[in-house]
């Protein structure tokens, strides 16, 4: 392993992250992706990776809506989608050591990538980005957490990209309809989202 200039995120212990899934895995342990299906997944699948953002627009921009033509089209969401989503409100035990890929001076001189590639919806560099971080250490000679990175949907926010090597920093504080959260209604106003019936 070699060491990478690109700075560390400290995300506190305290902090609570939101994570967007289905109803269906209520109550389970935190999931750590392995598919390569999303941004930051491992191309070789060896290690998962659990996506959270810092509050509830950009978790659901980021996995209900991360697909959506915002331009196009009505801007919708059916009662029987809402009806199987939930969120996960994960909290951070000890502090997370991310990658600030946004950082100044670190996307083209460190990285070789701009913002376009960094939210491109094709994840061929975020991938190999993804393993080159998790294969090397922070400028402290430190393995780093995960990945600090842009929302694509909810710009200028950041989303974390958390490795499953971390997964003993973090703890599932709750499980909660997504109907019943606090923050449901000013995003269906805000985004100017029409709830359909199914």
């Amino acid at each position: 392993m070699f060491k990478l200039d690109i700075p560390v995120k400290r995300i506190e212990a305290g902090t609570l992250l939101q994570h967007v899934g289905r109803l269906t895995y209520k109550g389970t342990p935190l999931h750590f992706g392995k598919d390569r299906q999303s941004r930051y997944d491992d191309p070789l699948k060896v290690y998962g990776v659990l996506y959270l953002g810092f509050d509830l627009s950009t978790a659901l921009m980021e996995s209900v809506f991360h697909k959506h033509r915002w331009n196009r089209g009505p801007r919708t969401i059916s009662t029987d989608e809402i009806a199987k989503r939930m969120v996960r409100a994960v909290g951070v035990a000890e502090d997370l050591k991310l990658a600030h890929i946004t950082a100044d001076g670190v996307m083209a001189a460190v990285l070789g990538l701009n913002l376009s590639q960094l939210l491109s919806r094709r994840y061929g560099n975020t991938m190999r980005l993804s393993a080159k971080v998790h294969q090397n250490l922070d400028p402290d000679g430190q393995e780093y957490d995960g990945i600090y990175y842009p929302s694509r949907n909810n710009y200028p926010a950041h989303c974390v990209a958390l490795f499953s090597r971390a997964a003993d920093k973090v703890v599932l504080a709750k499980d909660l309809d997504l109907a019943r959260h606090r923050d449901w209604p000013r995003f269906v106003m805000e985004n100017k989202i029409k709830i359909v019936p199914s």
